[in-house]
């Protein structure tokens, strides 16, 4: 005898900030429907607005103006390499 078996869903604990909880309660009484339901359409809804994966956040800079090349960053980033695998000073 074979016996199938699909999930549909899985359980799991997420913490949510008490001000978003107190928002999907209302709004899952409001709709006369569980709150599994209204949180699933505001993450479904949430990701496909995000349309990518990453979020992006913005570029700090400090100072004006180009700043240092490649090959600069290359040398300045060897040399505090060197200096932190060289060992104590003696």
């Amino acid at each position: 005898m074979m016996r199938t078996m699909m999930l549909t869903t899985m359980r799991t604990t997420l913490p949510v900030d008490d001000d978003l909880l107190h928002e999907l309660k209302e709004r899952a009484l409001r709709r006369h429907c569980a709150l599994g339901i209204v949180l699933n359409e505001a993450l479904r809804r949430g990701l496909a607005a995000s349309g990518g994966d990453r979020i992006s956040e913005p570029t700090i800079t400090y100072g004006s103006g180009p700043g240092p090349d490649d090959a600069a960053l290359r040398d300045w980033t060897k040399r505090l390499d060197d200096d932190l695998y060289a060992g104590p000073p003696r």
